[in-house]
């Protein structure tokens, strides 16, 4: 296990850690954005399958991390971007002989709210990338932090996503996701083309008629621990996803000229206002990418 760090022109750093199976991942310290995820395939070759959001048509998919507060001070809903993708954050990294990783830590004023950040980036010799997000504040707020990863299992966008196989057990979706509501509308996935308890491969999902642009966000919702699991036959990878959040937005994405999907992305979320934070009660949610090339 072992962290290399190299000083950027924008005076950012970033952070390159490596366990002892191949696998790597580096890590900006401003934004908190992953610039890079290496994990072998069946043959043992490491390969990033990280999806490059900067060649995306407009609008832009940001790299890094996303923090949203709720005002229902009114009645309805406003939302206010904390625009953490563009800040710069106090970096930690660390190492022990099991894990290596990094903890960004920022602290940010927004309408007279103080919020302390700490985000920690833990990459394990199980070949884990576990990310926790926490944070604090000096009075009560709702906060949604989340860190949208979009990757391609196939390395290096050989494929498109759409032979990916997906599978996962939620009863309730929200398609396209909404404008904020404080009584967003669930529907039934059973009968529909978002049921993924069986098991579906991405091609037969995209062909469906309501997916007319790109990206697509779909929100599914879990009555338990969120657990996804993702398959791409070519390369033998596996990735299993396990958050404490209850649930995720489904999101995939182009390049300029591709005519398919290049890259697919989990996003734990809080949506919309399932996290009421204090200074008794700090916010925490964790979410753990498992790669692996058996299922």
């Amino acid at each position: 296990m072992q962290v290399r760090m190299n000083l950027q022109q924008d005076q950012s750093t970033r952070y390159r850690v490596k366990n002892d199976r191949g696998m790597e991942v580096e890590i900006s310290s401003k934004g908190g954005s992953i610039e890079r995820l290496i994990v072998p395939d069946r043959n043992g070759h490491p390969e990033d399958i990280m999806f490059n959001c900067y060649l995306t048509p407009v609008p832009v998919i940001t790299r890094g991390l996303s923090g949203k507060l709720y005002d229902t001070s009114s009645g309805s809903v406003h939302e206010i971007d904390l625009a953490l993708h563009q800040l710069s954050f106090t970096a930690e990294p660390f190492s022990t002989i099991q894990e290596s990783g990094l903890r960004l830590s920022a602290e940010i004023a927004v309408n007279g709210q103080v919020i302390a950040i700490d985000m920690l980036y833990v990459l394990t010799n199980n070949n884990q990338l576990i990310l926790r997000y926490a944070a604090t504040t000096n009075q009560p707020l709702r906060l949604s932090l989340a860190l949208p990863i979009f990757f391609n299992l196939s390395g290096n966008l050989k494929d498109s996503i759409t032979q990916h196989d997906l599978k996962f057990t939620s009863s309730c979706f929200i398609h396209p996701v909404p404008t904020l509501s404080m009584n967003p509308c669930l529907q039934q996935t059973k009968g529909t083309p978002f049921d993924f308890r069986l098991g579906r491969r991405l091609h037969r999902f995209f062909l469906d008629k309501v997916f007319l642009q790109s990206p697509i966000d779909t929100y599914f919702s879990f009555h338990q621990q969120p657990v996804i699991s993702v398959h791409e036959a070519v390369s033998g990878r596996w990735v299993t996803i396990e958050t404490s959040h209850p649930g995720f937005v489904l999101s995939a994405a182009a390049h300029h000229t591709d005519t398919s999907f290049s890259g697919i992305c989990f996003d734990s979320t809080d949506f919309l206002l399932s996290s009421l934070i204090r200074g008794s009660i700090p916010y925490f949610h964790e979410t753990t990418y498992s790669f692996s090339t058996t299922y």
